[in-house]
């Protein structure tokens, strides 16, 4: 998950537009819940993420 690593550790090794909204979204949640929660609540919102950007870049399998 390119976005998720660049979100992560910004590090300019993938170019993901989406990263830095991926950023701001963990880090507001880490304001309001504790880390473990931080971690489960966007997990299934990731894997959607993650499953848009892998059709969009597959012929044929344009995202919904």
């Amino acid at each position: 998950m390119d976005f998720v690593h660049e979100a992560a550790l910004d590090d300019e090794r993938y170019d993901t537009p989406e990263a830095p909204g991926v950023d701001v979204a963990l880090r507001s949640l880490s304001l309001i819940r504790d880390h473990e929660r931080t971690l489960e609540l966007p997990g299934p919102h990731i894997d959607g993420l993650y499953e848009y950007h892998h059709r969009a870049v597959q012929p044929g399998r344009a995202p919904s």
